[in-house]
């Protein structure tokens, strides 16, 4: 018999159509948990010996076979799947005493919790890297405090604004992002081990202490919802999409920014033409914004292979795992790469404050003070100064001069012309602006302490987790040497 037949289909099936095996095989992301796949069954040998079901001989030597195995084995996908190759791998080793490792667990407990495994390894990375981001960020805030810049709504001049208080809403979004990380690792800190098919076993397996054994906080508690749920892969695929969406709205504003000339992004994060040698294309950012897309896909496409499955276990199960590690090797460079290439800009803010006067992007503090100074209502005020703006398009007197006009023209008033050129100056406007999270230096100081407190916070709950994990990993692994030397 082949070995595909004899260690999985033995004499129940007739061998596999070669196209359907490659059809319905993971080999192609199960490498991914290849690791993962060695730890569950050390853990689980050593619950199956603590049960009685196999004795201390025959586990030591399955878990010396499989520490060997965890630096590498053969992945063929004519065993179908990674766990398959995992028991010839043992079965090469030490014969019939492989066949132990099905006892009391199934492929589909298995690769559920070596996914979760995974995916708590690769949100603490990731939360590490987009930390390092937010941190890069913070740096080029304070160091922008002073420096102009417009703030625009439907892509258009609207207040003054400075760099850090723009880069500050990219850190308040990031570090959402970066809750939303933990929450997804939440989710998936929980063990489905021992709930086999989808009903537990006969074998008794001590899942709890199971679960302990590979770093979760817990279990999934009902072996059906064990095997069956994927919802901790949509939450860290939202958490990666959400990540995603806001860096590609960084992206889009270089983009925009850079084209107008406001800013200049530095020669490494930009391209040039084949044929127009005065280019300079911003296409890092370009790329950001539709690799954004893809990772989008990923969620949406997962959410709809779960929507219709009936319980418990289906294989359609299976095509989800790979959108999953697509997203989470998407998102890696886009995080690493945008900081740097925000550091590396540079603000032409002479530019920003004449195109900010000339925009009027001052004229809501001047109704402001026409409405607070004299008691006018606000609308009154602002029709006023609108009705000015619209005459300046069409020239004649300069936005200043018809304010004062229309002042005494229209409400009788006789405003203080040196107060209202005060309302008009850009810069100062920003030093007039008191509201908590906007654009003085003060609030943006404010800001970037609290900002870099959190990250303090979550920095250490990344660090106390991944010690957990690595604690528990290295116990499995340590364990089957204790065996060898005994």
């Amino acid at each position: 018999m082949d070995s595909n037949k004899d260690l999985l289909r033995g004499d129940r099936l007739a061998g596999m159509d070669d196209l359907a095996l490659r059809l319905t095989s993971s080999v192609q992301s199960d490498p991914k948990i290849a690791k993962a796949i060695v730890l569950i069954n050390l853990a689980h040998v050593s619950l199956l010996e603590r049960s009685g079901a196999i004795d201390r001989e025959t586990r030591a030597i399955i878990s010396e076979a499989l520490s060997k195995a965890y630096n590498g084995y053969r992945i063929d996908y004519r065993l179908e799947d990674v766990h398959m190759n995992l028991e010839m791998a043992v079965k090469e080793s030490v014969g019939e005493k492989a066949g132990f490792l099905g006892l009391g667990k199934s492929r589909n407990d298995q690769v559920v919790t070596a996914i979760r495994m995974v995916v708590k390894e690769e949100l603490l990375e990731t939360a590490r890297e987009l930390g390092s981001l937010i941190s890069s960020l913070l740096d080029t805030s304070a160091l922008n405090k002073n420096t102009f810049m417009i703030g625009m709504t439907h892509l258009q001049p609207a207040q003054p604004s400075t760099v850090a208080h723009w880069l500050l809403c990219y850190t308040g979004a990031l570090l959402r992002d970066l809750r939303r990380l933990r929450e997804a690792y939440h989710s998936s800190d929980a063990s489905p081990m021992g709930a086999a098919a989808l009903a537990g076993s006969t074998v008794y397996i001590d899942r709890a202490a199971e679960a302990l054994m590979l770093g979760f906080s817990g279990l999934v508690e009902n072996t059906m919802d064990s095997v069956s749920s994927r919802d901790f892969i949509a939450d860290a695929l939202y958490a990666l999409a959400s990540t995603a969406v806001d860096i590609s709205r960084v992206a889009s504003d270089v983009m925009y920014l850079s084209s107008t000339g406001l800013i200049r992004i530095a020669d490494e994060y930009v391209s040039t033409s084949s044929i127009m040698p005065q280019k300079r294309n911003a296409v890092v950012a370009e790329i950001i914004r539709a690799k954004t897309a893809v990772i989008m896909s990923n969620l949406e496409s997962s959410m709809e292979i779960m929507r219709g499955l009936n319980q418990t276990y289906n294989l359609d199960l299976q095509e989800i795992t790979p959108r999953l590690w697509a997203s989470m090797e998407e998102i890696k460079p886009i995080i690493k790469v945008v900081g740097p290439m925000m550091a590396s800009i540079k603000y032409d803010e002479a530019a920003m404050i004449s195109a900010a006067s000339a925009s009027q992007v001052t004229a809501s503090d001047v109704a402001e003070w026409l409405s607070t100074r004299y008691g006018i209502p606000f609308r009154s005020a602002h029709q006023l100064v609108g009705k000015a703006i619209r005459e300046t398009e069409d020239g004649g007197l300069g936005l200043q001069g018809l304010v004062v006009k229309y002042s005494k023209q229209d409400l009788g008033l006789d405003i203080d012309a040196v107060e209202l050129a005060k309302r008009f100056d850009v810069v100062e406007s920003i030093k007039l602006r008191l509201t908590e999270g906007g654009p003085n230096p003060m609030e943006s100081d404010n800001i970037i302490r609290k900002h870099r407190q959190t990250l303090l916070e979550e920095g250490a709950w990344v660090k106390v987790e991944s010690d957990r994990i690595k604690k528990a990993y290295q116990s499995l692994l340590g364990e089957s040497l204790r065996d060898k030397e005994v």
